[in-house]
């Protein structure tokens, strides 16, 4: 890549992922996962269109409408799969992410 130079949501997400899926290739007693976690990558791109990609601890990532990791992640991927459209407001958006949070708060307590 340039410096200063515009980059997509996706080609910093293959960056890291290609880190990710090399590491350890010319030393065999390297870890097979570097960063140990799962991540996500948000942005928008150059049309205006917003961009949510999951990498998991291995370096493969996918495109995603909605996406919870972590604790609590199964009862807010479900909440998010339900409810979430593309069509949705910031509002509406706002809205949903504060409904989840909060089903995932009461499922710990």
């Amino acid at each position: 890549f340039t410096f200063n130079e515009k980059m997509s949501v996706e080609s910093v997400t293959q960056s890291v992922s290609n880190l990710a899926l090399s590491f350890g290739e010319t030393d065999r007693n390297s870890m097979s996962r570097p960063f140990g976690v799962a991540i996500l990558m948000a942005g928008v791109d150059e049309s205006g269109e917003s961009v949510r990609l999951h990498m998991d601890p291995s370096g493969t990532y996918l495109k995603y409408g909605a996406k919870a990791i972590g604790a609590g992640s199964e009862g807010a991927q479900a909440t998010l799969e339900e409810q979430y459209h593309k069509s949705m407001t910031l509002d509406e958006g706002i809205k949903l992410c504060l409904t989840v949070l909060k089903q995932v708060m009461e499922e710990k307590m």
